[in-house]
């Protein structure tokens, strides 16, 4: 009988523990599709502009719809999962995503309006994982938030990185797109069995009054709101331009470039899953910032200076950077903020702000390269914006909470 409780027992807490870890494994799938559908357009802006007779200045207006829908929906995400509860308005997210990925077949309008459906509820989801991670895992939330980001890291690797190859398996630029449905609608079935186990969950309270406004006069919300958005800045840059700019000042060739990307940005999947639960251990992360923007600094700098001596070099100091001030990112959010809902609200705020703010570089970028023939300007350009990054960074990390309107 001791024996057979025994097993019982051993049998009990093992299926617990699949229990525990299922959740992790949605939301670590749903963020792997969360970078890839847009991650791949980058390396193919010269054939989609080909297959679609679009200009330059037209594919920099696709590459800065995604952070333009992001800053747009995103202060919606949080109603959504006061009304529809986190996980369905995840899901929702996702089924909108699965939809955009399947009308970019349609054409030049196609392209445009797929993006923003897709977009639209990637933002959803953006806004929303580190609420859902920290409504499943409250204090250990952390660890699974890194875990989030190492995957939407390594779905922005895999959307550079790929985008050429299955381009080519697919016959042209647009088909390779559709591919990364498939990926889609497996996460999309994953989050919609959770949020059918996590039905009868309350859902968060709705915001205060004032509360989407309330970031803007609020110090540390608006700090951390800056840093994100800044980070986001350099590295949507990096993700649409970069390939471009090595084949152009370095002679790279379109794969070997695409390929230098994916790496750059693969430096995020480690860094993701190393910096939230280190960073978190202390009050402050003044530190963390700066390790995140220093290497930046360097990658552009050169860029600038000496595009040839060690482009593959400067890419990876360029990826790295990004890699680590991303998780970074989402970590203050989580570290000033009070609970759930709270971590929720100001998610919203600091993507909102912050992507918009973001849209304005990978778009500034190309349009800047188009009225200049030359790719020096964007990159100063760039450089303005990590040293803005520094400063508001320092000012985020200081072991302070958002006041409790926010």
């Amino acid at each position: 009988m001791t024996g057979a409780g025994t097993q019982t027992e051993n049998a009990t807490e093992h299926r617990s523990r699949w229990l525990l870890v299922l959740p992790a494994v949605v939301l670590v799938l749903v963020a792997l599709c969360l970078r890839a559908p847009f991650a791949a357009v980058g390396p193919l802006l010269g054939e989609l502009g080909e297959e679609l007779s679009l200009s330059t200045g037209a594919l920099a207006v696709v590459t800065a719809l995604p952070l333009v829908c992001f800053g747009l929906v995103s202060p919606f995400a949080p109603a959504l999962a006061t009304r529809l509860g986190v996980h369905r308005a995840v899901l929702l997210g996702m089924v909108a995503l699965a939809a955009g990925v399947l009308l970019r077949m349609a054409g030049a309008p196609g392209l445009y309006v797929g993006t923003v459906l897709l977009t639209g509820g990637i933002a959803v989801a953006n806004v929303l994982l580190p609420a859902a991670a920290r409504a499943e895992y409250g204090a250990r939330s952390a660890l699974v938030l890194g875990m989030v980001t190492a995957s939407m890291a390594a779905s922005a690797s895999i959307g550079a990185g790929l985008a050429q190859p299955l381009a080519g398996a697919a016959g042209s630029a647009v088909t390779g797109l559709l591919l990364w449905g498939v990926l889609v609608l497996v996460a999309l079935v994953a989050v919609a069995a959770l949020a059918h186990a996590r039905r009868g969950v309350p859902r968060p309270p709705a915001a205060p009054s004032g509360a989407r406004t309330a970031v803007l006069r609020d110090r540390v919300a608006l700090a951390v709101t800056l840093f994100f958005g800044l980070q986001s800045l350099s590295f949507y840059a990096m993700l649409t331009w970069l390939a471009d700019i090595l084949e152009a000042q370095s002679g790279s060739s379109p794969v070997a470039a695409g390929g230098t990307v994916a790496l750059a940005a693969a430096l995020g999947l480690p860094a993701s899953l190393l910096v939230p639960p280190l960073a978190a251990r202390r009050p402050g992360q003044a530190g963390w910032v700066l390790v995140g923007t220093l290497p930046v600094v360097a990658g552009v700098v050169g860029l600038l200076a000496a595009p040839t001596a060690a482009p593959l070099l400067w890419a990876l100091l360029y990826g790295l950077g990004t890699g680590i001030s991303f998780p970074l990112a989402m970590t203050l959010i989580l570290q000033r903020t009070r609970d759930v809902a709270q971590t929720g609200r100001l998610s919203a705020s600091a993507q909102s702000v912050g992507y918009l703010l973001a849209a304005t570089g990978p778009l500034g970028v190309g349009l800047l390269h188009e009225a200049t023939g030359a790719w020096e300007p964007g990159l100063v350009l760039l450089l303005v914006v990590v040293v803005a990054q520094l400063v508001v960074g320092i000012a985020a990390a200081r072991p302070r909470l958002v006041g409790p309107r926010v």
